[in-house]
């Protein structure tokens, strides 16, 4: 199967100095369909000469290259003037753009820095930016293409819908490539591997990418569908997996654990400690959670465990905070202040400081309350604070998810 190779070059010194960049996942989901797979991303801060050598690597070694960034109208937008320098080409003022621009802005004359929107390369097609300035541009050479794109997540992403999938699709006419994406829990990444090494060798002519996650692991399948090896090899990987699959492609523990409730027509509610109300923000996030989600207790300290749940204050002398008995009754509380049919509980350690040699860094216990009674989870995570808490989270949503009836 002919697969495309694509690199992507995002421009911005703020990505060399804090910013956390997002993207290459957004534009796999892209270019994957078209028949592409992403073999490099680099960054580069805004330096002309840096520019200039990140894109003409990239052409020597890809089909496709999507430069991101650099378009805007200040000084150190500069990925037009590399582009230039790395083709050899001019930059040509357009007046079709001038026009547009004029159009959008109520501009009978545009000021200087919109002109410097209209610059085009020599022989390129623009992209109408509906949310911007910048426009967007599509060049050609040989069996090569190069796409400039401007920085915004906003003004980037219509223009794939809009007019580049197509120019994309006819240019190279690669068959696409099918990604199916099976999202698990409760197993680590050495576990998943494992397990999922039977339907690895069966189906050697697909790509497998096991991803590993605070406490979950995803499996993606690529490859050619034409003659459903992806749809065979997905079903083989499900059967594998069973009770740890919790669900495909956006899915996530919370909303996997939503879907079940909103089918059995039944209420959860939640009691955090060491979470922080990280479980509660995650089924929050999703729209129309408010069906199935009652509510839940951020409860920090002793004091807020009795008061708001009704935990015994000898449960926490004899045993502390940390402990199996304060999650059942955290759990149970929860379940009653809340009036829901399910209610979870987390209390734990989550660092960095904290522990002790009978309760290190990372160790978690979780309640489950339902109908038919209260069960009681431990788990011992390592990683830093913030890691410990997403897996606590991601794990109590799952377990939550297997009970439901």
């Amino acid at each position: 199967m002919k697969v495309g190779k694509a690199e992507i070059v995002c421009t911005g010194s703020e990505l060399l100095s804090g910013k956390l960049n997002l993207y290459v996942p957004l534009f796999h989901e892209r270019l994957s369909p078209l028949g592409f797979k992403i073999t490099r991303e680099q960054s580069s801060g805004d330096s002309l000469p840096d520019i200039a050598d990140c894109l003409s690597g990239a052409l020597r070694r890809a089909d496709l290259v999507i430069a991101c960034g650099g378009l805007g109208p200040t000084f150190d937008d500069l990925t037009r003037q590399a582009a230039a320098r790395t083709l050899g080409r001019r930059l040509v003022y357009s007046r079709a753009c001038e026009k547009i621009l004029s159009i959008n802005y109520g501009l009978k004359k545009l000021p200087p820095n919109f002109k410097d929107q209209c610059l085009l390369l020599e022989g390129a097609k623009s992209l109408e930016n509906t949310n911007g300035t910048a426009f967007g541009q599509v060049l050609t050479r040989g069996r090569k293409m190069l796409v400039l794109l401007p920085g915004p997540r906003k003004e980037w992403e219509p223009m794939f819908p809009n007019f580049l999938s197509e120019e994309i699709k006819v240019f190279f006419n690669f068959p696409p490539v099918t990604q199916i994406r099976l999202h698990s829990a409760g197993l680590w990444e050495t576990q998943a591997e494992k397990l999922l090494r039977p339907a690895m060798r069966r189906f050697k002519g697909l790509d497998f990418t096991v991803l590993a996650g605070p406490g979950t692991v995803d499996f993606l399948i690529s490859g050619d569908d034409s003659r459903g090896s992806v749809t065979k090899a997905a079903a083989a990987c499900r059967r594998l997996l069973g009770r740890s699959l919790y669900g495909e492609d956006a899915a996530t523990p919370a909303s996997a654990a939503g879907e079940k409730l909103k089918a059995a027509g039944k209420t959860a509610a939640g009691a955090e400690s060491c979470t922080g109300g990280l479980a509660a923000q995650l089924i929050t996030d999703i729209p129309g959670s408010s069906a199935w989600f009652n509510g839940s207790a951020v409860v920090y300290s002793n004091r807020a465990k009795i008061k708001v749940l009704g935990v015994k204050p000898a449960t926490l002398e004899r045993h502390g905070a940390v402990s199996a008995p304060c999650a059942r009754e955290m759990a149970a509380g929860a379940r009653r202040v809340f009036g829901s049919d399910y209610a979870f509980s987390v209390t734990g350690i989550a660092g960095p400081d904290g522990g002790t040699p009978a309760k290190p860094v990372g160790l978690v216990y979780f309640g489950l309350a339902g109908p038919r009674g209260v069960g009681v989870f431990k788990r011992q995570f390592r990683g830093t604070r913030g890691f410990v808490r997403a897996c606590a989270a991601n794990f109590i949503l799952d377990e939550l998810r297997k009970i439901i009836k």
